[in-house]
């Protein structure tokens, strides 16, 4: 199952275009990550409303999509997160998949996969994607790399359901991985811990991503992130029998 995400989306034309694109591959579950800047519940009277002209016969998926404040909050029932980037504003830090490989990638997810699309003027920031497993790339020509973010939705929803092939993967099965939201909340508590033990700089937007991008690409099971959270506790707090 397939989850997008817009993050910063600024405009209401394009989150209906890119509902619209999802209706076409059969694609339903919409959220939206920080829409606007203005008052809250002023946005979600009004985008829905603007967002009709442009999400022609898929007004289900606009009525049915959740806000969030976070990403972490947005990707809270995925098993795999996904970013998506043109790349030329930024140098990755993540590992980046052609979109053609990309089906495969998520064959072996288990449980949801969320698809982070970025704001139409800046695309996913190095902060955002520092929650992703990887980076999924359209190729496009050095002239315009970027793309409107309707369309966007639209060539990822397609090679993802309509022309992609799911591929099974064979051996033992993978054990459950640590979910998104899991690994946000452990990310917090060892950037405290550090600011604690070793200064404020731990403190630092780089660094929160740098463990953030460490704790992704450890693929940690439940019962290694269990451990972590042992690691962390202040020998107070262990229970009798602890280290």
């Amino acid at each position: 199952m397939i989850k997008i995400i817009l993050v910063r989306p600024r405009n209401p034309d394009n989150i209906g275009a890119a509902a619209r694109a999802m209706a076409n591959f059969g694609l339903s579950e919409l959220a939206l990550v920080n829409a606007f800047d203005s008052d809250w519940n002023e946005t979600v009277n009004c985008w829905r409303r603007e967002a009709s002209v442009s999400a022609i016969d898929s007004m289900e998926i606009i009525d049915s999509a959740s806000l969030y404040p976070g990403i972490a909050e947005a990707a809270a029932d995925c098993a795999m997160l996904l970013g998506t980037s043109s790349l030329h504003r930024i140098k990755p830090e993540r590992d980046v998949v052609p979109l053609c490989e990309t089906p495969a990638l998520i064959a072996g997810a288990e449980g949801k996969v969320g698809i982070l699309f970025g704001s139409e003027k800046t695309g996913l920031t190095k902060d955002e994607l520092s929650f992703c497993r990887a980076i999924i790339n359209i190729p496009t020509r050095e002239k315009q790399p970027s793309m409107n973010l309707g369309q966007a939705v639209a060539i990822v929803a397609y090679e993802l359901t309509a022309r992609g092939v799911k591929t099974t993967l064979t051996g033992r099965t993978a054990p459950k991985a640590a979910q998104p939201a899991e690994i946000e909340r452990m990310t917090m508590e060892i950037c405290e811990k550090l600011r604690r033990e070793a200064g404020p700089h731990w403190g630092g937007e780089a660094q929160v991503r740098a463990v953030r991008r460490g704790l992704v690409d450890a693929r940690l099971t439940k019962d290694a992130m269990n451990a972590l959270k042992l690691l962390l506790k202040d020998k107070k707090e262990l229970p009798e029998g602890g280290a």
